[in-house]
């Protein structure tokens, strides 16, 4: 009885939290400032409720898995991993972890890392994830942050100073190096300071790609890019923020990217991507795990950083997509050392760079799971 009268207490207090976002929700306008700081602060109070009753009802056994990882949570120890990471997006991200379930029993065991993209602008949804990244620390993980300087999501209206929107992204990462977006970069790192615990984060990947993103060099210069990646830098060191871990993140695809490099003192880990899309485009074919990354592997140890591969997968169009992973992942610590962390880009329905949907997940696929269950044993924790 009185476990029942606990469980119904805390689902009271979870019931009055979630009445509370939804009355804050009607009536806001969308719009940033004290309101919204109360919602964020107030769904992070139902998400801490929410993860104690899971608690209390099916135990803390996903933390339970990651205790070995529990003296590692630490910025020092993060920036010189002892082991190899294992992290994943999953699906459901960010309105939801129910994906790391599914996808953390298809490979056998609970991973490190938990990756998020967020973009810049305006909106509640683009403030720092405070509900998010609290909910994947309690959980036993880290949570990475891949930023997304998407200067057109400010509204005009609101920021009378900068640019119009079809005008922002031509040398916008220069007006971010002078300090125009000064108000976004500064809420953040005081939030990441307030979370208190390490994350990464992994800001304007891929900057090298002219085709991608709009703070690629179709708009900027390599030298506007490594101003504002060091004026994003020491704002959140100003502001106390030394929680964070910076991951670098060019798309080696592209020669000459090694000159986006903002230097030692402003970067930790560096890292790219590697996703095997197959023949499903004019711009793709199958390619093995070391002809994306071999390549570039010896330019990305050379800077004497660990190296992380930031999105890691295959399609299952035109190979073996079993055998892609058993060759990308069984002799990944002898062939690639530098390698500390390795991400899992596990979407079922990613439609990011394609017209249509593909599948990176591995929970609908057995039989490569299995192998990839078989290959990572041999050394993940």
């Amino acid at each position: 009885m009185r476990r029942r009268h606990r469980i119904a207490l805390v689902g009271v207090v979870v019931a009055t939290c979630i009445a509370g976002v939804v009355g804050l929700t009607a009536l806001s306008t969308g719009s940033e400032g004290p309101l919204t700081g109360a919602l964020v602060r107030l769904a992070t109070m139902v998400g801490a409720t929410e993860h104690a009753v899971r608690g209390r009802l099916l135990g803390s056994g996903r933390a339970k898995s990651l205790s070995w990882f529990s003296p590692d949570r630490e910025v020092v120890r993060l920036r010189h991993p002892a082991s190899i990471l294992l992290g994943a997006y999953v699906n459901g991200i960010p309105s939801t972890l129910d994906g790391l379930s599914p996808f953390e029993g298809a490979i056998g065991r609970a991973v490190p890392l938990v990756q998020l993209y967020a973009a810049w602008g305006d909106r509640p949804d683009q403030q720092f994830p405070l509900q998010l990244t609290t909910a994947i620390w309690d959980l036993g993980s880290v949570p990475l942050v891949t930023w997304e300087p998407w200067l057109v999501d400010f509204e005009s209206g609101r920021h009378p100073n900068l640019p119009l929107r079809d005008a922002r992204d031509r040398h916008g990462l220069g007006a971010v190096a002078n300090g125009d977006y000064d108000f976004y970069i500064d809420a953040w790192a005081r939030d990441a300071a307030r979370f208190g615990h390490p994350l990464f984060v992994r800001f304007g990947h891929e900057m090298n790609d002219p085709y991608r993103y709009p703070w690629g060099p179709q708009n900027n210069s390599k030298e506007e890019y490594v101003a504002a990646w060091r004026h994003v830098v020491d704002r959140f060191r100003a502001l106390g923020a030394a929680n964070v871990v910076w991951v670098w993140s060019p798309h080696v695809a592209y020669e000459y990217w090694d000159l986006y490099y903002p230097g030692d003192g402003y970067v930790d880990w560096v890292a790219t991507g590697v996703l095997n899309f197959g023949p499903i485009a004019q711009w793709s074919r199958w390619w093995t795990f070391d002809e994306i990354f071999g390549k570039a592997y010896p330019r990305l140890a050379g800077f004497h950083k660990p190296v992380m591969v930031a999105e890691f997968g295959s399609l299952a169009v035109g190979g073996d997509r079993a055998a892609w992973y058993e060759a990308a992942l069984g002799s990944l610590p002898s062939k690639y050392p530098a390698v500390r962390a390795l991400l899992f880009f596990d979407i079922a329905n990613d439609q990011t760079v394609t017209y249509q949907k593909v599948d990176w997940s591995l929970e609908s696929d057995s039989a490569t799971a299995a192998v990839v269950r078989r290959a990572i044993s041999a050394w993940a924790r």
